[in-house]
């Protein structure tokens, strides 16, 4: 069986690492990136551009939410470019990188292909990537 691949850009997937662990250290809060891309197969995701929000409706230690009115305006222009969000990525501040039952429910809800969870633990950061169907982490192809 082939493994489940996200393709992003390295220097998209840093740049959110580090927004992740400033807001970590700054605050203690959650950070929430969309991810907007294309789904090539049922295995391979690619991820083009990272969008960050202006305004949050929550940003808590634990919970982190966009405005409606934002994730609009990334819906409608990633399907303007022959795109779509694929998914989003949100930060743990002190807490694993893992995809918790909240996180699942909110994935299977909003209906994207892909979550990812960047874990700041100590100063350092790991970021990770689920699809609905898989308990395991995928397998990242930087770019």
């Amino acid at each position: 069986m082939q493994a489940n691949v996200v393709r992003v850009k390295k220097t998209q997937a840093d740049y959110f690492r580090r927004i992740a662990l400033r807001e970590a250290k700054k605050t203690g809060k959650e950070v929430q990136a969309f991810l907007v891309g294309h789904v090539v197969s049922p295995t391979l995701t690619v991820i083009d551009e990272f969008h960050y929000t202006k305004k949050y409706a929550v940003q808590t230690t634990c919970v982190v939410q966009w405005s409606g009115e934002e994730y609009e305006v990334v819906k409608q222009a990633a399907e303007a470019a022959g795109k779509r969000v694929v998914g989003d990525a949100h930060s743990h501040p002190e807490w694993d990188a893992v995809l918790s039952p909240t996180d699942y429910k909110a994935h299977v809800k909003e209906g994207h292909r892909i979550a990812g969870i960047c874990s700041i633990h100590a100063g350092r950061t790991r970021l990770r990537f689920w699809v609905v169907e898989s308990a395991l982490p995928l397998k990242i192809d930087y770019v």
